[in-house]
C-alpha cells in the first residue's frame, strides 16, 4: 500500500462511521417514536409518523456529525421536517391507495 492511500483509507472510513452513526440515531428515534405513538394512534400511523421522524433524525445527525451544524440550528429544522416528512408519506400513501 502506497503512503497516499492511507489517509484516502481513513478518511472512508470515518465517513463510513459517520453514516452507521447517523442510521443508528435516526433508527433508535424512529423506535422511539412509534413506542410512544402506538398508545394512542394506531400501528399504521404510529409507523409512518417513526418513519418520518426515522429520516429527519438520521438527517439532522449527519448534518451535526459531517457539517458541524450545531445542535440548536438542526433542532428547528426536525420539528418542521418530521411533520412535513409525515404529511408528505401519507399524501403519497393516498394517491398509491395503500
Amino acid at each position: 500500500m502506497e503512503p497516499l492511500q492511507a489517509p484516502a483509507r481513513r478518511r472512508r472510513l470515518g465517513e463510513l462511521g459517520v453514516f452507521l452513526l447517523a442510521v443508528l440515531v435516526g433508527s433508535l428515534s424512529g423506535m422511539a417514536t412509534s413506542m410512544l405513538l402506538q398508545p394512542w394512534v394506531t400501528a399504521a400511523t404510529a409507523g409512518t409518523a417513526s418513519v418520518a421522524v426515522a429520516t429527519t433524525c438520521t438527517g439532522a445527525t449527519h448534518a451535526r456529525l459531517a457539517h458541524r451544524q450545531p445542535w440548536m440550528r438542526l433542532l428547528p429544522k426536525i420539528g418542521v421536517g418530521a411533520p412535513l416528512a409525515y404529511g408528505v408519506m401519507r399524501l403519497v400513501h393516498m394517491l398509491l391507495g395503500s
